[in-house]
């Protein structure tokens, strides 16, 4: 397992594992304060049941009902490695490769995955690649991928934020998707409105919280999404990005909280969802974490 060290000018500090292709401590300029990510050590990566603790997650991000896709009349059984669903791509997914390092400079690195025909039962060979770019006081994630025969793609970095006991969480959406007892997002979206789930104005999480949701973040193109900021107010992240929706994830083991940008949860299957992939097009998504402190807003 190779850890790669980026540096900004400044002298943040960002480290990625070729496992993966994870994130595993984001320290912001001058790089002498705390880690904002959670971090594993090898061993626990390497576990069976180790959470996806700031790896890249595909094919498809999220869950897949049924474990099954059908793409232009033919159906595709999947890997359920969550029965009878599928997470993350399958029990042998992205986040359990090696991936190779393709490009790296001091602040930048750029890694890549081939997925063959077939892997995890997802139809075409697919090649994925994450860029991280690290500035003084954000990261930057781009993934892209292409493919030989049509399948469906949805990319997601997979960080846990951690800024402290009881963070506040802030998702700037009015509607979010109901799941159902497996996980999955029922038919239809649910207003935020008198809920749980209204997370517009900040609200205190913790292990308890049982969210393990997306909300529907409104507009297109880069935005933010999410803010995710220490109980005192002395630190927060700022999450923007491209993607549709964004999970949020409050229960893990690994603690933190997890952020995830990403096309829907279940997207093969909901109507009007457009997730397929074909030869010939390029799977791009772009996400940024920004850090600030109190001191400096």
């Amino acid at each position: 397992m190779e850890r790669l060290e980026l540096t900004s000018p400044a002298g943040a500090r960002l480290s990625v594992l070729d496992r993966g292709a994870a994130v595993d401590a984001w320290v912001p300029a001058p790089g002498t304060g705390a880690n904002l990510l959670v971090s594993r050590t090898p061993a626990e990566r390497l576990a069976a049941d180790a959470p996806y603790c700031g790896v890249v997650v595909g094919r498809y991000a999220n869950r897949i009902a049924g474990a099954t896709v059908t793409i232009d009349g033919v159906t595709h059984r999947l890997d359920a490695n969550e029965p009878p669903s599928t997470l993350h791509g399958g029990g042998d997914g992205f986040p359990r490769r090696t991936w190779q390092v393709a490009e790296r400079d001091d602040d930048r690195v750029v890694l890549r995955l081939t997925s063959p025909d077939g892997d995890q039962g997802f139809p075409g060979t697919l090649v994925a690649t994450v860029e991280y770019r690290l500035h003084d006081t954000a990261v930057d994630v781009e993934l892209s991928a292409v493919c030989d025969a049509p399948t469906v793609v949805n990319l997601a970095s997979h960080p846990y934020f951690e800024l402290g006991p009881s963070p506040v969480v802030t998702v700037p959406a009015e509607l979010y998707l109901p799941v159902d007892e497996l996980g999955i997002p029922r038919p239809g979206t649910s207003p935020v409105d008198g809920t749980p789930f209204d997370l517009r104005a900040g609200l205190t999480v913790t292990p308890s919280s049982g969210f393990d949701h997306a909300w529907l973040v409104p507009g297109h193109g880069r935005r933010h999404v999410a803010r995710i900021a220490a109980a005192d107010g002395s630190r927060r992240i700022d999450v923007v990005s491209d993607r549709p929706s964004v999970q949020v994830f409050t229960g893990g083991s690994a603690g933190g909280v997890a952020i995830e940008a990403q096309q829907v949860p279940d997207g093969p299957h909901r109507p009007g969802v457009d997730v397929v992939l074909r030869p010939g097009q390029t799977y791009r998504s772009s996400t940024r974490w920004a850090y600030s402190a109190a001191s400096d807003r």
